[in-house]
């Protein structure tokens, strides 16, 4: 009677698995694009069109200078959060 409950016991487990996995591959399958080929000349016009964003966000950043009060309330939010973790 013991067997009969374990090897009941363990169809179910494995069938519970393989129900699990499944599902994570049609997930899986739905997730990833159904296209994963590109051209050689799709491949070229992705990346001319990320190079000119990248360069807009470059040309668009402006560089301020901190005052001597920021730069130390930052170090000591800092040296803080290091003190928090270690301690």
């Amino acid at each position: 009677m013991k067997q009969e409950e374990n090897s009941r016991r363990a169809f179910f487990k494995k069938a519970a698995a393989a129900v699990g996995v499944v599902a994570t591959a049609g997930f899986v399958s739905k997730a990833i694009s159904p296209k994963a080929e590109v051209t050689a000349e799709e491949a070229r016009l992705l990346n001319a069109r990320d190079a000119v964003l990248q360069e807009r966000a470059v040309k668009s950043n402006k560089m301020t200078l901190m005052s001597e009060d920021e730069k130390h309330q930052r170090l000591n939010d800092l040296l803080a959060c290091h003190k928090q973790e270690t301690a």
